[in-house]
Protein backbone atom coordinates (compact mmCIF):
# COMPACT_ATOMS: atom_id res chain seq x y z
CA UNK A 1 0.00 0.00 0.00
CA UNK A 2 1.93 3.39 -1.08
CA UNK A 3 2.50 5.56 2.30
CA UNK A 4 1.48 9.23 2.09
CA UNK A 5 3.23 11.74 4.33
CA UNK A 6 1.69 13.25 7.21
CA UNK A 7 0.61 16.90 7.56
CA UNK A 8 -0.46 18.86 10.72
CA UNK A 9 -3.39 20.34 10.85
CA UNK A 10 -1.98 23.68 10.47
CA UNK A 11 -0.20 22.29 7.37
CA UNK A 12 -3.43 20.77 5.91
CA UNK A 13 -4.99 24.14 5.71
CA UNK A 14 -3.56 25.33 2.28
CA UNK A 15 -0.78 27.43 0.60
CA UNK A 16 -3.25 30.85 1.79
CA UNK A 17 -3.87 29.77 5.58
CA UNK A 18 -0.07 29.22 6.09
CA UNK A 19 0.96 32.46 4.47
CA UNK A 20 -1.58 34.50 6.05
CA UNK A 21 -0.46 33.12 9.58
CA UNK A 22 3.22 33.19 8.66
CA UNK A 23 2.59 37.01 8.31
CA UNK A 24 0.11 37.31 11.34
CA UNK A 25 2.81 35.74 13.78
CA UNK A 26 5.46 37.84 11.96
CA UNK A 27 3.14 41.15 13.00
CA UNK A 28 1.99 39.68 16.12
CA UNK A 29 5.84 39.57 17.09
CA UNK A 30 6.36 42.82 18.17
CA UNK A 31 6.70 44.43 21.24
CA UNK A 32 3.51 46.49 22.49
CA UNK A 33 3.44 49.26 23.75
CA UNK A 34 0.22 50.45 24.55
CA UNK A 35 -2.88 47.98 23.54
CA UNK A 36 -5.35 49.07 21.16
CA UNK A 37 -7.16 52.10 22.04
CA UNK A 38 -9.07 54.87 20.26
CA UNK A 39 -6.75 57.04 18.32
CA UNK A 40 -7.02 59.99 20.37
CA UNK A 41 -6.30 58.09 23.28
CA UNK A 42 -3.75 56.85 22.05
CA UNK A 43 0.00 57.29 23.36
CA UNK A 44 0.61 57.72 19.89
CA UNK A 45 -1.42 60.97 19.77
CA UNK A 46 -0.62 62.34 22.93
CA UNK A 47 3.13 62.22 22.13
CA UNK A 48 2.17 64.27 18.58
CA UNK A 49 0.38 67.01 20.38
CA UNK A 50 3.00 67.40 22.86
CA UNK A 51 5.69 68.26 20.26
CA UNK A 52 4.31 71.83 20.15
CA UNK A 53 4.51 72.69 23.78
CA UNK A 54 7.88 70.99 23.87
CA UNK A 55 9.54 72.80 20.87
CA UNK A 56 7.56 75.57 20.26
CA UNK A 57 8.55 77.07 16.95
CA UNK A 58 11.76 74.77 16.81
CA UNK A 59 8.81 71.99 15.76
CA UNK A 60 9.04 73.81 12.18
CA UNK A 61 12.94 73.74 12.17
CA UNK A 62 15.05 71.30 12.13
CA UNK A 63 16.07 68.22 9.40
CA UNK A 64 12.01 66.86 9.58
CA UNK A 65 9.85 70.19 10.34
CA UNK A 66 6.52 70.47 10.63
CA UNK A 67 5.83 72.00 6.99
CA UNK A 68 4.59 75.34 7.13
CA UNK A 69 5.20 76.90 3.41
CA UNK A 70 1.89 76.83 2.01
CA UNK A 71 0.44 79.08 4.85
CA UNK A 72 3.23 81.30 5.69
CA UNK A 73 4.62 82.36 2.47
CA UNK A 74 2.41 85.52 2.02
CA UNK A 75 -0.07 84.37 -0.81
CA UNK A 76 -3.18 82.96 1.73
CA UNK A 77 -2.15 85.78 4.29
CA UNK A 78 -3.01 88.44 1.17
CA UNK A 79 -5.96 86.73 0.22
CA UNK A 80 -7.43 86.71 3.90
CA UNK A 81 -6.50 90.31 4.43
CA UNK A 82 -8.74 91.33 1.12
CA UNK A 83 -11.81 89.69 2.58
CA UNK A 84 -11.44 90.73 5.80
CA UNK A 85 -11.02 94.37 4.51
CA UNK A 86 -14.01 93.42 2.26
CA UNK A 87 -15.59 92.30 5.15
CA UNK A 88 -15.18 95.06 7.57
CA UNK A 89 -15.84 97.42 4.66
CA UNK A 90 -19.64 96.18 3.96
CA UNK A 91 -20.39 96.15 7.91
CA UNK A 92 -19.04 100.11 8.02
CA UNK A 93 -21.48 100.29 5.48
CA UNK A 94 -24.10 98.75 6.64
CA UNK A 95 -23.61 100.43 9.88
CA UNK A 96 -22.82 97.44 12.38
CA UNK A 97 -18.96 97.82 12.67
CA UNK A 98 -17.78 98.46 15.94
CA UNK A 99 -15.36 100.93 17.11
CA UNK A 100 -12.92 98.01 18.25
CA UNK A 101 -12.19 95.73 15.35
CA UNK A 102 -11.12 91.84 16.59
CA UNK A 103 -9.97 89.13 14.95
CA UNK A 104 -8.85 85.86 16.43
CA UNK A 105 -6.53 83.40 15.19
CA UNK A 106 -5.81 80.27 16.47
CA UNK A 107 -2.80 78.13 16.02
CA UNK A 108 -0.56 80.64 15.02
CA UNK A 109 2.33 78.73 14.69
CA UNK A 110 5.46 81.04 13.69
CA UNK A 111 2.92 84.08 13.43
CA UNK A 112 3.71 84.78 9.75
CA UNK A 113 0.88 84.08 8.55
CA UNK A 114 -0.96 87.14 11.47
CA UNK A 115 2.64 89.21 10.48
CA UNK A 116 1.85 89.12 6.61
CA UNK A 117 -1.96 89.73 7.18
CA UNK A 118 -1.49 92.90 9.30
CA UNK A 119 1.35 94.25 6.71
CA UNK A 120 -1.46 93.95 3.78
CA UNK A 121 -4.53 95.25 6.13
CA UNK A 122 -2.30 98.07 7.06
CA UNK A 123 -1.30 99.21 3.03
CA UNK A 124 -4.97 98.47 2.25
CA UNK A 125 -5.74 100.91 4.79
CA UNK A 126 -3.61 103.23 3.88
CA UNK A 127 -4.33 103.33 0.01
CA UNK A 128 -8.17 103.43 1.10
CA UNK A 129 -7.98 105.93 3.26
CA UNK A 130 -9.79 103.74 6.55
CA UNK A 131 -8.88 103.67 9.78
CA UNK A 132 -9.35 99.83 10.24
CA UNK A 133 -6.35 98.93 11.15
CA UNK A 134 -6.15 101.58 13.70
CA UNK A 135 -8.91 100.17 15.72
CA UNK A 136 -7.57 96.56 14.91
CA UNK A 137 -6.58 93.85 17.86
CA UNK A 138 -5.06 90.63 16.46
CA UNK A 139 -5.26 88.14 18.75
CA UNK A 140 -3.26 84.98 18.58
CA UNK A 141 -4.18 82.14 20.58
CA UNK A 142 -2.37 78.61 21.17
CA UNK A 143 -2.48 75.98 23.78
CA UNK A 144 1.36 76.18 23.94
CA UNK A 145 2.82 78.65 25.56
CA UNK A 146 6.39 77.87 24.52
CA UNK A 147 4.95 78.66 20.88
CA UNK A 148 3.90 82.46 21.81
CA UNK A 149 6.79 82.91 23.98
CA UNK A 150 8.43 82.11 20.76
CA UNK A 151 6.78 84.73 18.69
CA UNK A 152 7.13 87.08 21.14
CA UNK A 153 10.73 86.46 21.72
CA UNK A 154 11.70 86.75 18.02
CA UNK A 155 9.69 89.96 17.38
CA UNK A 156 7.72 88.78 14.74
CA UNK A 157 4.74 91.17 15.18
CA UNK A 158 7.37 94.37 15.68
CA UNK A 159 6.20 96.15 13.19
CA UNK A 160 2.29 95.92 14.88
CA UNK A 161 3.27 97.11 18.40
CA UNK A 162 -0.64 98.08 19.92
CA UNK A 163 -1.93 96.12 18.04
CA UNK A 164 -2.03 92.32 18.87
CA UNK A 165 -2.23 90.02 21.73
CA UNK A 166 -0.75 86.41 22.56
CA UNK A 167 -3.20 84.85 24.49
CA UNK A 168 -3.05 80.85 25.78
CA UNK A 169 -6.54 79.24 24.15
CA UNK A 170 -7.18 75.81 24.06
CA UNK A 171 -8.93 75.25 20.26
CA UNK A 172 -11.56 72.86 22.16
CA UNK A 173 -12.66 75.18 24.81
CA UNK A 174 -11.65 78.93 23.58
CA UNK A 175 -14.78 80.12 25.37
CA UNK A 176 -13.29 79.64 28.77
CA UNK A 177 -10.30 82.57 28.18
CA UNK A 178 -12.93 84.80 26.66
CA UNK A 179 -15.94 84.32 28.96
CA UNK A 180 -13.60 84.65 31.92
CA UNK A 181 -11.79 88.22 30.74
CA UNK A 182 -14.51 91.20 31.52
CA UNK A 183 -12.77 93.30 28.64
CA UNK A 184 -14.37 90.53 26.57
CA UNK A 185 -17.49 90.13 27.64
CA UNK A 186 -19.65 91.75 25.61
CA UNK A 187 -16.84 91.68 22.00
CA UNK A 188 -16.87 89.75 18.99
CA UNK A 189 -14.67 88.86 16.34
CA UNK A 190 -15.08 89.72 13.04
CA UNK A 191 -13.06 87.22 11.12
CA UNK A 192 -11.32 83.60 13.30
CA UNK A 193 -8.40 82.57 11.18
CA UNK A 194 -7.80 78.14 11.64
CA UNK A 195 -4.79 77.20 9.58
CA UNK A 196 -3.54 73.56 10.45
CA UNK A 197 -5.19 73.97 13.07
CA UNK A 198 -8.70 71.81 13.33
CA UNK A 199 -6.56 68.87 11.95
CA UNK A 200 -4.55 68.78 15.21
CA UNK A 201 -8.18 68.46 17.23
CA UNK A 202 -9.47 64.56 17.98
CA UNK A 203 -10.93 62.35 14.80
CA UNK A 204 -11.71 58.76 14.67
CA UNK A 205 -12.28 57.16 11.91
CA UNK A 206 -15.49 54.16 11.51
CA UNK A 207 -16.32 51.66 9.53
CA UNK A 208 -20.01 51.52 8.95
CA UNK A 209 -22.01 48.58 7.86
CA UNK A 210 -25.42 46.23 7.82
CA UNK A 211 -23.97 44.51 11.14
CA UNK A 212 -22.86 47.95 13.18
CA UNK A 213 -20.60 50.52 13.36
CA UNK A 214 -16.89 50.13 14.45
CA UNK A 215 -13.94 52.43 15.62
CA UNK A 216 -10.77 52.27 14.19
CA UNK A 217 -8.28 52.05 17.37
CA UNK A 218 -4.39 51.65 17.63
CA UNK A 219 -2.41 49.52 18.97
CA UNK A 220 1.37 50.91 19.45
CA UNK A 221 4.31 48.82 19.21
CA UNK A 222 8.35 49.00 18.95
CA UNK A 223 9.21 49.12 15.41
CA UNK A 224 10.67 46.26 13.60
CA UNK A 225 14.01 46.15 13.81
CA UNK A 226 14.96 48.38 16.94
CA UNK A 227 17.91 47.55 19.10
CA UNK A 228 15.86 49.32 22.25
CA UNK A 229 19.53 49.48 24.60
CA UNK A 230 21.03 51.82 21.42
CA UNK A 231 18.79 54.42 22.38
CA UNK A 232 17.53 54.10 25.95
CA UNK A 233 18.13 52.26 29.23
CA UNK A 234 14.52 51.86 29.81
CA UNK A 235 13.37 48.43 29.07
CA UNK A 236 9.88 47.56 26.92
CA UNK A 237 8.67 47.11 30.49
CA UNK A 238 9.35 50.56 31.83
CA UNK A 239 8.55 51.72 28.37
CA UNK A 240 4.67 50.89 28.46
CA UNK A 241 4.66 51.34 32.38
CA UNK A 242 5.43 55.14 31.09
CA UNK A 243 3.07 55.58 27.93
CA UNK A 244 0.03 53.61 29.87
CA UNK A 245 0.03 56.12 32.86
CA UNK A 246 -2.42 58.76 33.76
CA UNK A 247 0.82 61.42 34.23
CA UNK A 248 0.94 63.45 31.42
CA UNK A 249 4.56 64.36 32.42
CA UNK A 250 5.62 60.26 32.41
CA UNK A 251 4.45 60.22 28.80
CA UNK A 252 6.49 63.00 27.84
CA UNK A 253 9.60 61.03 28.56
CA UNK A 254 8.84 59.07 25.70
CA UNK A 255 9.05 62.38 23.35
CA UNK A 256 12.55 61.56 22.78
CA UNK A 257 12.13 57.86 21.58
CA UNK A 258 8.61 58.68 19.72
CA UNK A 259 10.18 57.92 16.07
CA UNK A 260 10.91 54.51 17.42
CA UNK A 261 7.15 53.76 18.05
CA UNK A 262 5.12 51.85 15.28
CA UNK A 263 0.90 51.83 14.86
CA UNK A 264 -1.11 49.01 13.95
CA UNK A 265 -5.25 49.72 13.28
CA UNK A 266 -7.89 47.42 14.53
CA UNK A 267 -11.77 48.35 14.19
CA UNK A 268 -13.42 47.16 17.28
CA UNK A 269 -16.68 47.62 18.51
CA UNK A 270 -17.90 51.51 19.61
CA UNK A 271 -21.45 52.51 21.20
CA UNK A 272 -22.17 55.46 18.46
CA UNK A 273 -23.83 57.58 21.46
CA UNK A 274 -20.53 57.52 23.26
CA UNK A 275 -18.94 59.41 20.21
CA UNK A 276 -19.63 63.28 20.14
CA UNK A 277 -21.99 64.08 17.01
CA UNK A 278 -22.62 59.94 16.80
CA UNK A 279 -25.44 59.68 15.49
CA UNK A 280 -24.66 62.83 12.88
CA UNK A 281 -21.80 61.08 11.60
CA UNK A 282 -23.08 57.48 11.07
CA UNK A 283 -26.89 58.89 9.47
CA UNK A 284 -24.41 61.00 6.74
CA UNK A 285 -21.99 58.01 6.35
CA UNK A 286 -25.71 55.43 5.46
CA UNK A 287 -26.77 58.67 3.68
CA UNK A 288 -23.61 58.97 1.59
CA UNK A 289 -23.50 55.07 1.35
CA UNK A 290 -19.74 55.21 2.10
CA UNK A 291 -18.69 52.11 4.44
CA UNK A 292 -16.02 53.97 5.56
CA UNK A 293 -15.97 57.62 7.44
CA UNK A 294 -13.30 59.80 9.04
CA UNK A 295 -15.37 61.87 11.84
CA UNK A 296 -13.72 65.37 12.39
CA UNK A 297 -15.78 65.26 15.87
CA UNK A 298 -12.62 67.80 17.31
CA UNK A 299 -13.16 70.15 14.18
CA UNK A 300 -16.96 70.17 14.73
CA UNK A 301 -17.01 70.90 19.00
CA UNK A 302 -14.09 73.59 18.16
CA UNK A 303 -16.75 75.46 15.46
CA UNK A 304 -19.64 74.79 17.90
CA UNK A 305 -17.59 76.99 20.54
CA UNK A 306 -16.16 79.55 18.52
CA UNK A 307 -19.65 80.34 16.77
CA UNK A 308 -20.83 82.00 19.75
CA UNK A 309 -17.67 84.16 19.51
CA UNK A 310 -18.35 85.54 16.42
CA UNK A 311 -19.80 89.05 15.09
CA UNK A 312 -22.85 88.36 12.82
CA UNK A 313 -21.00 90.01 10.00
CA UNK A 314 -17.97 87.91 10.79
CA UNK A 315 -16.84 85.07 8.94
CA UNK A 316 -14.69 81.86 10.23
CA UNK A 317 -12.23 81.13 7.56
CA UNK A 318 -10.89 77.57 7.97
CA UNK A 319 -7.12 76.25 5.60
CA UNK A 320 -6.51 72.86 6.23
CA UNK A 321 -5.62 69.66 4.25
CA UNK A 322 -8.40 66.43 3.97
CA UNK A 323 -10.77 65.84 1.72
CA UNK A 324 -13.99 67.22 0.61
CA UNK A 325 -15.24 64.27 -1.14
CA UNK A 326 -17.31 61.69 1.61
CA UNK A 327 -16.43 58.28 -0.20
CA UNK A 328 -12.33 58.91 -0.54
CA UNK A 329 -11.90 57.12 2.88
CA UNK A 330 -13.14 53.71 1.25
CA UNK A 331 -9.83 53.75 -0.04
CA UNK A 332 -8.26 54.12 3.32
CA UNK A 333 -7.38 55.89 6.51
CA UNK A 334 -4.02 56.75 8.12
CA UNK A 335 -3.03 59.04 10.43
CA UNK A 336 -0.01 61.50 9.37
CA UNK A 337 3.23 62.15 11.44
CA UNK A 338 4.53 65.85 10.71
CA UNK A 339 7.85 65.43 12.14
CA UNK A 340 7.03 65.04 15.75
CA UNK A 341 3.85 65.97 15.76
CA UNK A 342 0.51 64.08 14.43
CA UNK A 343 -2.34 65.08 12.54
CA UNK A 344 -5.39 63.40 10.74
CA UNK A 345 -6.64 65.60 7.74
CA UNK A 346 -10.42 67.39 7.78
CA UNK A 347 -13.45 65.47 6.16
CA UNK A 348 -14.88 68.38 4.54
CA UNK A 349 -17.87 66.90 3.17
CA UNK A 350 -19.10 66.35 6.89
CA UNK A 351 -18.09 69.62 8.19
CA UNK A 352 -20.42 71.34 4.96
CA UNK A 353 -23.13 68.67 5.77
CA UNK A 354 -23.48 69.34 9.18
CA UNK A 355 -23.43 73.61 8.76
CA UNK A 356 -26.01 72.38 5.89
CA UNK A 357 -28.49 71.00 8.87
CA UNK A 358 -27.75 73.09 11.54
CA UNK A 359 -29.35 75.78 9.86
CA UNK A 360 -28.72 79.79 10.29
CA UNK A 361 -24.87 78.99 9.08
CA UNK A 362 -23.58 78.55 6.11
CA UNK A 363 -20.27 76.85 4.93
CA UNK A 364 -19.22 78.32 1.41
CA UNK A 365 -16.44 76.45 -0.32
CA UNK A 366 -14.45 78.47 -3.66
CA UNK A 367 -15.95 76.95 -6.50
CA UNK A 368 -12.84 74.67 -7.45
CA UNK A 369 -10.66 73.64 -4.38
CA UNK A 370 -6.91 74.13 -5.57
CA UNK A 371 -5.56 70.33 -4.23
CA UNK A 372 -3.18 71.69 -1.99
CA UNK A 373 -5.01 73.16 0.74
CA UNK A 374 -8.71 73.52 1.31
CA UNK A 375 -10.46 76.61 2.21
CA UNK A 376 -13.66 77.28 3.60
CA UNK A 377 -15.84 80.13 4.60
CA UNK A 378 -18.54 79.49 8.17
CA UNK A 379 -20.62 82.71 9.18
CA UNK A 380 -24.33 83.56 10.26
CA UNK A 381 -25.11 86.40 7.85
CA UNK A 382 -22.30 86.40 5.28
CA UNK A 383 -23.36 89.03 2.53
CA UNK A 384 -23.25 87.76 -1.25
CA UNK A 385 -20.55 90.30 -2.45
CA UNK A 386 -18.34 88.96 0.82
CA UNK A 387 -18.95 85.42 -0.40
CA UNK A 388 -18.86 86.22 -4.31
CA UNK A 389 -15.10 88.02 -2.88
CA UNK A 390 -13.76 84.90 -1.23
CA UNK A 391 -14.58 82.57 -3.76
CA UNK A 392 -12.73 84.78 -6.87
CA UNK A 393 -9.53 85.06 -4.21
CA UNK A 394 -9.59 81.32 -3.11
CA UNK A 395 -10.09 79.43 -6.59
CA UNK A 396 -8.22 77.16 -7.99
CA UNK A 397 -7.45 79.33 -11.15
CA UNK A 398 -6.24 82.24 -8.64
CA UNK A 399 -3.91 79.95 -6.86
CA UNK A 400 -2.24 78.64 -10.12
CA UNK A 401 -1.68 82.41 -11.53
CA UNK A 402 0.14 83.62 -8.94
CA UNK A 403 2.43 80.09 -8.76
CA UNK A 404 2.91 79.86 -12.78
CA UNK A 405 5.71 82.47 -13.50
CA UNK A 406 7.79 80.13 -10.41
CA UNK A 407 7.10 77.33 -12.17
CA UNK A 408 8.16 78.54 -15.48
CA UNK A 409 11.17 80.33 -14.34
CA UNK A 410 12.14 76.52 -12.60
CA UNK A 411 12.03 74.96 -16.09
CA UNK A 412 13.59 78.08 -17.40
CA UNK A 413 16.78 76.87 -15.41
CA UNK A 414 16.60 73.19 -16.35
CA UNK A 415 16.35 74.20 -19.95
CA UNK A 416 19.49 75.91 -19.01
CA UNK A 417 17.73 79.33 -20.14
CA UNK A 418 18.57 81.91 -17.89
CA UNK A 419 18.00 85.20 -19.02
CA UNK A 420 14.18 83.83 -19.23
CA UNK A 421 14.23 82.36 -15.66
CA UNK A 422 15.38 86.05 -14.12
CA UNK A 423 12.07 87.35 -16.39
CA UNK A 424 10.24 85.23 -15.40
CA UNK A 425 11.15 85.74 -11.69
CA UNK A 426 10.23 88.69 -11.74
CA UNK A 427 6.96 87.99 -12.74
CA UNK A 428 6.51 85.34 -10.37
CA UNK A 429 7.55 88.70 -7.55
CA UNK A 430 4.66 90.61 -8.94
CA UNK A 431 1.89 88.28 -8.20
CA UNK A 432 3.56 86.89 -4.98
CA UNK A 433 5.13 90.12 -2.98
CA UNK A 434 5.13 88.49 0.75
CA UNK A 435 6.46 85.34 -0.95
CA UNK A 436 10.38 85.30 1.09
CA UNK A 437 10.72 81.37 -0.28
CA UNK A 438 10.50 82.49 -3.56
CA UNK A 439 12.75 86.04 -2.95
CA UNK A 440 15.45 83.23 -1.11
CA UNK A 441 15.03 81.15 -4.21
CA UNK A 442 15.78 83.92 -6.43
CA UNK A 443 18.59 85.15 -4.51
CA UNK A 444 20.28 81.88 -4.58
CA UNK A 445 19.54 82.13 -8.60
CA UNK A 446 21.45 85.54 -8.73
CA UNK A 447 24.23 84.57 -6.75
CA UNK A 448 25.46 81.03 -8.23
CA UNK A 449 23.45 81.06 -11.49
CA UNK A 450 23.79 84.91 -12.74
CA UNK A 451 27.18 85.27 -10.77
CA UNK A 452 25.26 88.62 -9.39
CA UNK A 453 26.31 88.49 -5.88
CA UNK A 454 25.49 91.89 -5.34
CA UNK A 455 22.08 91.92 -6.82
CA UNK A 456 21.54 88.16 -4.69
CA UNK A 457 22.36 89.68 -1.48
CA UNK A 458 19.90 92.75 -1.90
CA UNK A 459 17.48 89.91 -2.80
CA UNK A 460 17.87 88.25 0.61
CA UNK A 461 17.93 91.41 2.39
CA UNK A 462 14.38 92.22 1.00
CA UNK A 463 13.12 88.73 1.96
CA UNK A 464 14.73 88.85 5.31
CA UNK A 465 12.68 92.42 6.13
CA UNK A 466 9.69 90.01 5.81
CA UNK A 467 10.92 86.92 7.75
CA UNK A 468 14.01 87.62 9.96
CA UNK A 469 13.38 84.76 11.93
CA UNK A 470 13.98 82.23 9.03
CA UNK A 471 17.41 80.38 9.37
CA UNK A 472 17.66 79.68 5.84
CA UNK A 473 17.54 83.36 5.08
CA UNK A 474 20.17 83.90 6.89
CA UNK A 475 22.48 81.76 5.61
CA UNK A 476 21.23 82.83 1.93
CA UNK A 477 22.60 85.93 3.24
CA UNK A 478 25.69 84.64 4.52
CA UNK A 479 26.39 82.35 1.00
CA UNK A 480 26.45 86.11 -0.96
CA UNK A 481 28.60 87.90 1.50
CA UNK A 482 31.38 84.90 1.64
CA UNK A 483 30.96 85.51 -2.65
CA UNK A 484 32.20 88.83 -2.15
CA UNK A 485 34.49 87.96 0.60
CA UNK A 486 32.39 89.43 3.48
CA UNK A 487 33.91 86.93 5.99
CA UNK A 488 33.37 88.34 9.20
CA UNK A 489 29.77 89.56 8.13
CA UNK A 490 29.15 85.93 6.39
CA UNK A 491 30.23 84.43 9.55
CA UNK A 492 27.39 86.07 11.69
CA UNK A 493 24.56 85.35 8.98
CA UNK A 494 26.05 81.77 9.78
CA UNK A 495 25.48 82.15 13.10
CA UNK A 496 22.55 84.01 13.48
CA UNK A 497 21.30 80.76 11.43
CA UNK A 498 22.50 78.72 13.79
CA UNK A 499 20.89 81.09 16.97
CA UNK A 500 17.29 80.63 14.98
CA UNK A 501 17.85 76.63 14.50
CA UNK A 502 20.65 75.40 16.60
CA UNK A 503 20.21 72.31 14.31
CA UNK A 504 20.64 73.68 11.02
CA UNK A 505 22.98 71.56 9.12
CA UNK A 506 23.52 74.12 5.91
CA UNK A 507 24.55 76.57 8.83
CA UNK A 508 27.50 74.30 10.06
CA UNK A 509 28.64 73.17 6.88
CA UNK A 510 28.50 77.00 5.39
CA UNK A 511 30.85 78.04 8.41
CA UNK A 512 33.31 75.04 7.98
CA UNK A 513 34.06 77.07 4.85
CA UNK A 514 34.87 80.02 6.87
CA UNK A 515 37.20 78.15 9.19
CA UNK A 516 38.56 76.38 6.26
CA UNK A 517 39.42 80.24 4.63
CA UNK A 518 41.06 81.05 8.27
CA UNK A 519 43.14 77.86 8.27
CA UNK A 520 41.73 77.12 11.68
CA UNK A 521 41.19 73.59 10.56
CA UNK A 522 40.20 72.23 13.55
CA UNK A 523 37.07 74.12 14.23
CA UNK A 524 35.87 73.20 10.23
CA UNK A 525 36.66 69.69 10.98
CA UNK A 526 34.40 69.53 14.34
CA UNK A 527 31.52 71.94 12.58
CA UNK A 528 31.55 69.12 10.06
CA UNK A 529 31.46 66.30 12.23
CA UNK A 530 28.44 68.03 14.06
CA UNK A 531 26.92 68.49 11.02
CA UNK A 532 26.86 64.55 9.82
CA UNK A 533 25.82 63.76 12.74
CA UNK A 534 22.49 66.13 13.01
CA UNK A 535 22.01 65.32 8.86
CA UNK A 536 19.04 62.69 9.41
CA UNK A 537 18.36 62.75 5.85
CA UNK A 538 21.56 62.52 4.59
CA UNK A 539 20.75 65.92 2.42
CA UNK A 540 24.31 67.56 3.08
CA UNK A 541 26.37 64.38 3.53
CA UNK A 542 28.31 64.14 0.17
CA UNK A 543 29.34 67.53 0.40
CA UNK A 544 30.27 67.87 4.11
CA UNK A 545 32.64 64.21 3.34
CA UNK A 546 33.79 65.85 0.21
CA UNK A 547 34.79 69.20 2.11
CA UNK A 548 36.17 66.77 5.04
CA UNK A 549 38.34 64.60 3.03
CA UNK A 550 39.88 68.56 1.30
CA UNK A 551 40.61 69.76 4.86
CA UNK A 552 42.47 66.33 6.03
CA UNK A 553 44.49 66.40 2.75
CA UNK A 554 45.42 69.95 3.96
CA UNK A 555 46.25 68.82 7.00
CA UNK A 556 48.28 66.18 6.16
CA UNK A 557 49.89 68.09 3.60
CA UNK A 558 50.72 70.72 5.90
CA UNK A 559 52.15 68.03 8.56
CA UNK A 560 54.41 66.49 5.59
CA UNK A 561 55.81 69.81 5.12
CA UNK A 562 56.23 70.55 8.89
CA UNK A 563 58.40 66.81 8.96
CA UNK A 564 60.64 67.74 6.24
CA UNK A 565 61.22 71.47 7.72
CA UNK A 566 62.05 69.91 10.82
CA UNK A 567 64.34 67.50 9.48
CA UNK A 568 66.09 70.10 7.25
CA UNK A 569 65.70 73.03 9.90
CA UNK A 570 69.82 73.23 10.48
CA UNK A 571 72.73 73.11 8.07
CA UNK A 572 75.88 72.13 9.75
CA UNK A 573 78.35 73.82 7.43
CA UNK A 574 81.79 72.96 9.46
CA UNK A 575 80.63 69.12 8.61
CA UNK A 576 83.45 67.94 6.44
CA UNK A 577 80.96 67.70 3.14
CA UNK A 578 80.48 71.32 3.37
CA UNK A 579 83.86 72.61 4.02
CA UNK A 580 85.59 73.54 0.66
CA UNK A 581 88.71 72.04 -0.46
CA UNK A 582 91.23 74.17 -1.18
CA UNK A 583 93.76 73.97 -4.45
CA UNK A 584 97.37 74.28 -4.42
CA UNK A 585 98.52 77.54 -6.08
CA UNK A 586 100.35 77.24 -8.90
Amino acid sequence: MKKYQRFSPYEQEGGYSRASKVLRDAQGSRLVIQDFRPLPGSIEWELGLSAYEQYGSLAFAGDQPIPFAINNDGNLSLDAAEVLFHTLQQADENGSLEPEILVLELGPGLGLFARYLMDVFRELCRKLDKDYYNRLTYVAGDRSEKMLADIGRRGVFANHVGHYELRVVDALRPEQYFGTHPEWKDSRFHAIFLNYVLDSLPATALRVSSQGVKQLCVRTCLARGVKLCEYTDLSTDELARLANSDDPALKRRLADLFDLFASEYAYHDVEVADLPHGEFAVEFARHQKCSHLLHSYGALESLERLLPLLHPDGFILVNDYGSAEAKDYDKGFEHQRFGEAVAVGLNFALLEEYFRQRGGWECVAPPEDNGHIYSRMIGMRLLPTVVDHFQRRFTKSQFDCKREPASAASACIQAGRFEAAAVAYREALQRQPYNWLLMSETAKFLMFTLRDSDAGLEMARAALALNPCSAELWNTLGDGLFLVDRFDEARRAFQRALELDPEDVRARYNLSFLFEHNRDYASALRMIADALALDKRGAYREGLQRKQDEILQKLASKFQQHGQRMANRVTDLTRPEYVPKLEPSK
